[in-house]
């Protein structure tokens, strides 16, 4: 490699490697001196600096800075002014920056022809440890801006994925596309009218020694339909064939980097059917398979042809088949045939050795879906399988430091049965409950996905994740925690009577009463008790666990002494207030429409603290009840949203003297504890 001493000489070894969409780079040309300009067909002349930004000259350029990067606020560091040339693709690479704790490379490539600029912004973690990345982009433009939209991605149109903006430079027009369509990854693209910059900002995360890669382009035209279009009718699988596919899969926000099964990119053809040999020949035709049999270690498989998109041959000396299909399915095992048999456009039918074949892939379908949803119940094993499934009919047992529990399926949302922080399972439930566990179900037998009645078994060995419900529920603001020392967090309620031990007297709490518990400062063994109307007492709690009955109807005994916090934002009031609160609802529904207004007025008066009363009595009460009661609710949650306080925040308004007030207590009886459960072993921590 030689360095270019000259503007001349640059300019020679520019015309000749023809940087982006020419043929190959010679040899003498792969290292180049910054900054490095080169001209488009438009007239455009494109300069790009020592860190990756880039500038235009001549031709009123617009740009006045493009693609400047920030890493936590702070740009690339470097102390080489010089780039190469990557011959195979292209690409204009820097490399080996630094920005605060991460590496940076940048791979630039113009597309003279057509005057758009793409860059692949490749960052590594070399820590030790997992990072968060803070990205932003910033392109100023030389003049103002008339007008200028965010284009929202026509897939998700909560999200936009690009900025388009008329200039005064002769009503020219440039883009800013910063994310794919249908990308699960997007920056945040801000921009403020009237203004001639634009920012995208991004956060990731990356695992320790690893890396993840933006990619953005930046294209000058003459109007702003012709930008529009750019964006909408992007080809995105042709703007990234030219990137090798160790990199495609880095990137985070086009869905490219998403056609992966592990480290092998999934083939799939244009017009055609694809079979690509190992000697990197690639035939194209129309695959004539009727089926896909494959044996695997869980049991005998058989897909049927339209629902297979690919296939990825694995191994040198006895390779594994993995078999894709439409709805993002894999399956690993052996083939009943050994060859594949294709038909020419010609009419001419041969059969490939599946020996010599890496990867097959047929042509994409109509009725195919744009992304992989997996909203249904699906197996992922270690092996790299994953295998949609019907919901199991039998209950998971398990068992935990809560004792051992029955599982119902709908009510787990997932399993993790590999994890890295311990060597017990995290298992998931749909109310968004989490907690620690060990399965003790050996084998999984269910069905596959779809309908079909094949049945496969499943060894608990071999599962990496069991997912039976897309995702798992969020805790409303309203709704009881138990937050624990090991991590776990429970979604419910606790139940029953307590009695606490206090200096001056022992105490009986119903459990329904009680807004907070958490252990007092100093006094592991000591609680304090937050109730309804804010009372405060502090002591020694007789029982040493707490029954909690979960959101999804679980019933726990959990150890007072793994109690961090228990929080419960609608806590109910004592019987005799629930007793008043009885006698005004049954007031909403008087003759009298002044002793209606005036019950309807007590119990907005008594706070957010009588809600989940309201809520328990409502059904049983007549229409005109029910209608003052929705009254009142409306107002207490909209005053609980105006102080930004929870139900449980606010300080409980004594009533009015009642007319008659019904002293007895509420007819809800406390939750029975299933028996079963109670006297299961509890594991030690």
């Amino acid at each position: 490699m030689i360095r270019i001493r000259s503007f001349l000489h640059l300019a020679v070894a520019l015309l000749a490697v023809g940087l982006a969409c020419g043929p190959a780079l010679a040899a003498n040309a792969t290292v180049v001196n910054l900054p490095y300009n080169i001209a488009d067909s438009q007239g455009n002349q494109w300069v790009f600096h020592q860190f990756g930004q880039f500038q235009q000259q001549g031709n009123m350029p617009v740009y006045s800075q493009g693609a400047m990067l920030q890493i936590g606020g702070a740009y690339p560091q470097s102390r080489n002014n010089q780039a190469k040339i990557e011959e195979k693709t292209g690409e204009l690479v820097l490399e080996n920056m630094t920005v605060n704790t991460f590496t940076l490379t940048r791979r630039i490539m113009l597309n003279k022809e057509e005057g758009w600029v793409r860059y692949v912004d490749i960052i590594k973690n070399p820590q030790n440890r997992d990072q968060v990345v803070n990205l932003t982009l910033i392109t100023n433009t030389n003049y103002g801006v008339q007008t200028a939209s965010l284009l929202a991605d026509p897939k998700k149109k909560d999200q936009n994925i690009a900025w388009v903006a008329q200039t005064h430079a002769n009503n020219r027009v440039i883009v800013e596309m910063f994310a794919g369509k249908g990308a699960k990854t997007v920056p945040n693209i801000v921009y403020q009218q009237g203004n001639n910059s634009v920012q995208a900002i991004l956060s990731a995360s990356v695992p320790a020694g690893k890396e993840v890669a933006l990619m953005h382009f930046h294209y000058v035209t003459n109007a702003i339909d012709a930008g529009n279009k750019f964006v909408l009718n992007m080809k995105e699988s042709r703007m990234m064939a030219s990137i090798p596919a160790a990199i495609r899969k880095l990137i985070i926000n086009f869905r490219g980097g998403e056609n992966f099964v592990g480290d092998y990119e999934i083939l799939r053809g244009d017009i055609l059917d694809i079979i690509e040999l190992r000697s990197g020949d690639q035939l194209k035709g129309t695959l004539k398979e009727k089926s896909f049999r494959l044996e695997t270690f869980y049991g005998p498989v058989e897909l049927a042809v339209d629902n297979v998109i690919g296939l990825i041959n694995v191994g040198e000396f006895r390779p594994r088949q993995l078999i894709v299909t439409k709805d993002g399915e894999i399956f690993g095992g052996k083939l009943d045939h050994d060859k594949l048999s294709l038909e020419f456009s010609s009419g001419q039918i041969t059969e490939i050795p599946l020996s010599q074949v890496t990867r097959m892939g047929y042509r994409k379908r109509p009725a195919e879906p744009e992304e992989w949803v997996f909203d249904k119940p699906v197996v992922l094993m270690r092996t790299g399988d994953r295998i949609g499934v019907q919901m199991p009919a039998l209950q998971i047992d398990a068992v935990t430091r809560y004792g051992a529990l029955k599982l119902k399926p709908d009510a787990v949302a997932a399993i993790n049965f590999q994890t890295e922080e311990h060597g017990v399972h995290e298992i998931y439930l749909t109310d968004g409950s989490r907690f620690a566990g060990l399965v003790t179900v050996d084998i999984f037998e269910m069905k596959l996905g779809g309908g079909s009645d094949q049945i496969v078994k499943f060894p608990a060995s071999s599962i990496r994740r069991l997912q039976l419900s897309a995702k798992a529920e969020e805790p409303e603001d309203d709704q009881a925690t138990i937050s624990l020392a090991n991590q776990d967090v429970l979604v419910g309620t606790i139940a029953g009577t307590l009695k606490l031990d206090t200096a001056f007297s022992t105490l009986t709490l119903g459990a329904a009463e009680i807004k907070r518990l958490v252990h007092t400062a100093g006094a592991p063994s000591e609680v304090q008790v937050v109730l309804w109307d804010d009372t405060t007492v502090s002591g020694q709690l007789q029982e040493q666990e707490l029954t909690c009955q979960l959101k999804s109807g679980l019933t726990m005994r959990v150890p007072v002494a793994l109690v961090e916090e228990y929080i419960q934002p609608r806590p109910q009031p004592s019987p005799a207030v629930i007793g008043n609160i009885k006698t005004l609802v049954a007031d909403l529904n008087a003759d009298d429409w002044k002793q209606r207004d005036r019950a309807q007025e007590r119990l907005t008066a008594m706070g957010p603290a009588v809600i989940s009363t309201l809520k328990q009595l409502r059904p049983q009460q007549p229409p005109e009840a029910q209608q003052r009661i929705d009254v009142v609710l409306k107002q207490l949650e909209k005053e609980g949203t105006r102080t930004g306080k929870s139900p449980a925040g606010s300080t409980f308004v004594p009533p009015p003297p009642p007319m008659e007030i019904d002293q007895a207590m509420p007819d809800d009886a406390p939750a029975q504890l299933d028996e079963d459960i109670v006297q299961q072993a509890v594991l030690n921590k």
